[in-house]
């Protein structure tokens, strides 16, 4: 008798707590997650969303150079405009002229460009930085003999930057320098090793000097 009656409280236990978990959960019952776990996009934060101002395009006009002084040994167009050096001052907005004297700070090196006409004939020139916005700026531009000029530089509504020069730009070849020893970019040697730098095997470790001999104790 007692056997049998815990038997049924054990199979009605059961039966309710079945029946709890269906009456609690009927969101399982149809495949759905819970609701309370519903997550909005709206509230959700993605790097997509932040913004970044598009960078401005530099604007650069090209005027004429010539390179003279160039040895017959050098034919290639990247050794030429490489030795043909010019460095550009920026001078102030009501500068009429060249200093009287070659500026000796806030100077920056100008780059030469090779440009080849429709008559397949190569002719070079001088790149500038023009004003990204409509405006004028004055150049003092040196070639490495001092010989300056005085350029000025126009950027138009629409973009377009001309130049005027008071002056042609020439410029002899010189032949490129290279950086000294642990000054820059080392050059490579025939096996790759760059040449200021220690061997495999000599290399000392950062903060270490070279250790002091150690003197023997004298004898009693």
């Amino acid at each position: 008798m007692t056997k049998n009656f815990k038997r049924g409280a054990v199979i009605a236990a059961a039966s309710a707590a079945v029946l709890s978990m269906t009456v609690a959960t009927p969101s399982f019952a149809k495949g759905h997650g819970p609701r309370n776990f519903q997550i909005s996009s709206s509230s959700v934060a993605t790097t997509d969303q932040v913004q970044r101002p598009a960078p401005v395009a530099h604007v650069h006009v090209s005027v004429p150079v010539s390179i003279t002084a160039i040895p017959s040994t050098v034919t290639k167009v990247g050794q030429i405009v490489r030795g043909a050096q010019f460095v550009s001052y920026k001078l102030a907005d009501d500068a009429t002229a060249l200093p009287a004297t070659q500026p000796t700070t806030g100077g920056k090196p100008s780059k030469v460009i090779a440009e080849v006409g429709t008559d397949s004939v190569v002719r070079y020139a001088l790149e500038l930085d023009a004003p990204k916005t409509a405006g004028t700026v004055k150049l003092a531009v040196y070639n490495a003999a001092g010989v300056g000029a005085f350029v000025t530089v126009t950027t138009d509504s629409a973009g377009v930057a001309t130049a005027t020069t008071s002056a042609a730009l020439t410029a002899a070849y010189a032949e490129p320098t290279k950086p000294a020893f642990g000054e820059g970019k080392s050059v490579k040697g025939e096996r790759g090793q760059d040449h200021g730098r220690p061997e495999k095997g000599e290399r000392q470790k950062m903060g270490r000097g070279p250790i002091a001999p150690v003197a023997s104790a004298p004898t009693v």
